[in-house]
């Protein structure tokens, strides 16, 4: 009977050490946590999805989406995996019910997937335009376009005559009074003699 129970003492006792050491190893990665939570309510804008494991994951094989409530995904790039934290980068997403769906690899190298939900509340920005000035733009062009045509008009005759304004204007002079005296003259000549 001794014989009996030493046995099946020593059949437990190494069932018991076989068991414990297996049971923490069959325990698989699951996510413990998400940045926005699900059913969460976001009131402002994200620009990215983290996700926390409770073990190691790889990079390799990790893919995340994020769909907003019109069915675009709104990732702007790959989702990147380090130790035990996903991050995938988001454009401002669109109002109401926005759906994660991931995908990785645990340590041990199984495929761990899942995904959940969480309500968007904050507005995405409105894209903005610098405001056209058009009156600005053509109150230059013309007297841009205007100023060298003026002084076409004027440089190319005292360059071409090689004669400067200065000596211009005292010729037009001098011809002014000769004109004058000579008219002076056929006046002075008409004149009865008295």
């Amino acid at each position: 009977m001794r014989r009996h129970a030493a046995a099946l003492a020593a059949l437990f006792v190494g069932l018991i050490v076989v068991v414990a050491p297996a049971t923490p190893a069959s325990a698989h990665t699951k996510l413990a946590k998400a940045v926005p939570a699900a059913k969460a309510s976001v009131t402002k804008p994200i620009s990215a999805v983290t996700l926390t494991f409770s073990g190691l994951i790889k990079q390799a094989g990790t893919k995340v989406e994020v769909i907003g409530a019109d069915g675009d995904d709104y990732r702007t790039g790959d989702a990147e995996a380090l130790d035990k934290t996903i991050t995938a980068p988001v454009s401002p997403l669109p109002l109401g019910a926005v759906t994660v769906r991931w995908e990785t690899v645990s340590a041990d190298g199984h495929t761990i997937k899942g995904e959940y939900a969480f309500s968007n509340k904050a507005q995405p920005p409105v894209a903005t335009t610098p405001p056209a000035s058009p009156s600005a733009a053509p109150s230059v062009v013309p007297s841009a376009a205007v100023e060298p045509s003026a002084a076409a008009a004027v440089v190319p005759i005292s360059s071409e005559s090689g004669v400067s304004t200065g000596v211009i204007a005292a010729v037009i002079a001098v011809v002014g009074v000769v004109v004058a005296g000579l008219v002076g003259l056929v006046w002075w000549r008409r004149r009865p003699n008295g």
